[in-house]
């Protein structure tokens, strides 16, 4: 701001000083043209009377000469002719030629008298410009007298605020200085506890990975010992109906317990479940129909022992089924389980939710590893989706390593791996390594075959006789003629019921709790 008042008092003294000196040259131009004038008219005066006489004396020799050349008698145009150029010459302007020299001379005065008013106006112009510019000096001397008032107040100020800063500054460098001290300490404690921890980490490194070898080799020895042996039965029949194969559990919602969900029924001295020498101990199976309460269910019996029928307190037992916790598998291998041709992996999916669990990590036929929800997975999240958790690993088919198909043998190849680093999960964690024909034998998965063997029950009804010889036959008697053994000919028919006295073990005498 100060330097923007100073220019403006610059321009205005350049500009008082530039109006002086023109006006004071106008002024003495003005002057030294009025002394000419009056030296001018000295001489014309001088001029005049020089004149007059010589106009006599012209006379004189204008009528000598006349009387010398023969004209006595004047010419008075010739003599105002040249009168009039002589004055045009002698007045020196001659856009406006007066009639006489006096006239002329007048003139000439009078223009220098307005010449010298003007230059008088304009003098007192000046004196008046000069006046108001001299105000505007002292106006502007003492705002500039005002605004270095300012300037210095600001300037202690500021010396004052950059004392205080100054003071401020040292407090603060003094501050830093403390921290840098602190945080050179601290990081030195922090190295020295960083150091004393990685130590204390590399130590503890090596104990979990001695106990990591030792829980494998304890893992492994369990294994053996156990030969996956289901200790703790899910429930107990509660109720038994022969005549109607149905039977009661004392599990229910409580449990989780879902329709559909198979149990094998062991006899209640059995040697243990879940081993291969136990068989001798199964009485069949039964299939869960109805959930009745939070602690009671319905369920059909299926394939009972002869012999051997169940009774109330018998343990129920199944692979994939734990009361209040579903159970979690992985599958790895083909899924061809039923005797049809193709894939039977829809019906394995939809066996295990029957009976509760879930698959939470699958490969297929096209070797992908697939998650809880389906979705592809990579090969390093094996290791976090076979967890504790998980109950079997199952191993179904690896087809054959030597086929001719170029394509399913790398596709079996990389099943093969992807088998192998899912046991090694299974051994970190503790889980039972199952072939699908095991686990298929624990659930009680009945083989839908189609071929027949003669030592195992045919699966399925065929009609009486022979087949019909026309469209819309009559059915009639189509017994076969051949000759057939006693034993097995004739219709069949309903046997009557027994007159004689009945096991204690195959009366319903006992009620659902």
């Amino acid at each position: 701001m100060a330097s923007k008042d100073s220019n403006g008092l610059v321009i205005s003294l350049s500009v008082f000083v530039l109006l002086t000196v023109g006006l004071g040259v106008a002024w003495y131009m003005t002057w030294s043209h009025s002394t000419d004038l009056a030296r001018d008219l000295a001489a014309a005066k001088k001029g005049e009377d020089g004149a007059n006489t010589a106009v006599k004396q012209l006379n004189a020799d204008l009528t000598s000469l006349k009387a010398t050349v023969g004209r006595p008698e004047p010419e008075v145009d010739d003599i105002v002719t040249n009168t009039k150029l002589e004055i045009a010459r002698r007045a020196g302007n001659e856009t406006s030629i007066p009639d006489t020299l006096e006239g002329a001379m007048i003139t000439n005065a009078n223009d220098r008298d307005a010449e010298k008013a003007a230059a008088a106006e304009r003098l007192v112009q000046l004196n008046t410009k000069i006046a108001e510019l001299q105000a505007a000096v002292v106006n502007h001397q003492n705002s500039m007298k005002s605004l270095q008032d300012k300037v210095a107040a600001k300037e202690a100020e500021l010396l004052a605020r950059e004392k205080t800063h100054g003071e401020q500054l040292r407090q603060r460098e003094d501050q830093i200085d403390e921290l840098k001290t602190q945080l050179t300490t601290t990081q030195t404690e922090f190295s020295d506890f960083r150091e004393e921890k990685e130590r204390e980490v590399a130590t503890l490194r090596d104990e979990i990975s001695l106990q990591r070898d030792t829980l494998k080799k304890l893992r492994a020895a369990k294994f053996s010992l156990e030969n996956l042996n289901f200790e703790r039965p899910a429930g107990r029949l509660t109720f038994i109906d022969q005549q109607n194969l149905t039977a009661f559990v004392d599990i229910g919602s409580r449990d989780k317990l879902r329709v559909g969900t198979t149990f094998s029924v062991y006899s209640q001295n059995n040697s243990g479940v879940g081993l291969p020498q136990s068989d001798d101990d199964l009485k069949g199976k039964i299939v869960i129909t109805e959930i009745l309460g939070p602690s009671l269910a319905k369920a059909d019996i299926v394939d009972p022992k002869l012999g051997e029928p169940m009774a109330v307190g018998d343990p129920i037992y199944s692979p994939v089924f734990s009361p209040g916790r579903a159970m979690e598998i992985a599958v790895v291998g083909g899924l061809d389980f039923d005797g049809n041709p193709g894939s039977d992996r829809e019906e394995f999916r939809r066996m295990v939710s029957a009976n509760g669990a879930s698959i939470v990590l699958e490969v297929n036929d096209e070797a992908k590893i697939l998650g809880r929800d389906g979705e592809e997975v990579a090969d390093a999240d094996i290791s976090s989706l076979i967890s504790s958790n998980t109950r079997f690993v199952l191993v179904g088919d690896l087809g054959d390593e030597d086929t001719q198909d170029t394509i399913q043998r790398e596709l079996n190849n990389k099943i093969r791996i992807i088998k192998v680093r899912m046991e090694q999960a299974a051994t970190d964690n503790g889980v039972y390594v199952l072939s699908l024909s095991r686990f298929l034998d624990y659930i009680g998965y009945s083989r839908k075959a189609l071929a027949w063997s003669p030592t195992k029950p045919f699966p399925a009804t065929l009609p009486n006789g022979s087949k019909s010889t026309s469209v819309n036959a009559t059915f009639g008697n189509r017994q076969s003629s051949a000759a057939i053994s006693g034993a097995v000919g004739g219709r069949a028919k309903r046997p009557l019921p027994s007159t004689g006295s009945t096991s204690a073990l195959y009366k319903n005498t006992n009620t659902p709790e």
